[in-house]
């Protein structure tokens, strides 16, 4: 389905590699990530463990991809969400109408926020920054930085830590936004 994320932030928690590498191990840490509060499960993992979690989840399964061989290969496993590079959105949107998984552009650093905020408009995608690589104090300030400068998906390795994040920004964001009914009393005030 759709989600407005005007003023919404999704969390895409990090499925961990496998051990052993097998599908239960997978399908167990799926689980955990959902059950601890994720929107999105990122399943950024071979398509062999891609396909039965994104089968078997109650979630919406996710994928990090770093080149077209990926994002097609996410698709087939079954993703519902590809997240790609700036350099690849164009090359990964498809044809229009495609009944193919949503994309997002995603940035791993905040410095590049700016020129892929240009891209993502001009694709019409969503924003995500890629935490997983930061400290967890400079990832707190980052996603909130980031979510204030148009992310609305935050990928990570601590859903816990990123889901207050994104609460606490999306609450901001929402306040900032004016209401149908201040709307409709500022439009009679003026007449």
């Amino acid at each position: 389905g759709s989600v407005d994320l005007r003023s919404r932030v999704l969390v895409a928690g990090v499925v961990p590699p496998p051990r052993f590498g097998r599908e239960a191990e997978v399908m167990a840490s799926a689980a955990a990530v959902d059950a601890s509060g994720a929107d999105l499960v990122d399943v950024s993992l071979p398509p062999r463990l891609i396909g039965p979690v994104a089968r078997g989840a109650a979630t919406t399964v996710a994928v990090r991809a770093g080149t077209l061989d990926q994002v097609a290969a996410a698709r087939r496993a079954g993703a519902q969400v590809v997240m790609v590079p700036p350099s690849l959105i164009d090359e990964a949107t498809g044809n229009p109408g495609d009944d193919g998984p949503a994309l997002v552009l995603v940035v791993d650093d905040l410095a590049d926020l700016v020129s892929a905020r240009v891209v993502a408009r001009r694709a019409r995608v969503p924003l995500a920054l890629d935490s997983t690589r930061m400290p967890s104090v400079d990832a707190m300030a980052n996603e909130a930085a980031a979510i204030a400068g148009g992310v609305r998906v935050i990928r990570t390795t601590d859903v816990r830590r990123s889901r207050r994040v994104a609460e606490v920004m999306a609450a901001i964001l929402a306040a900032r936004r004016p209401s149908a009914t201040a709307i409709a009393d500022q439009t009679a005030s003026a007449s």
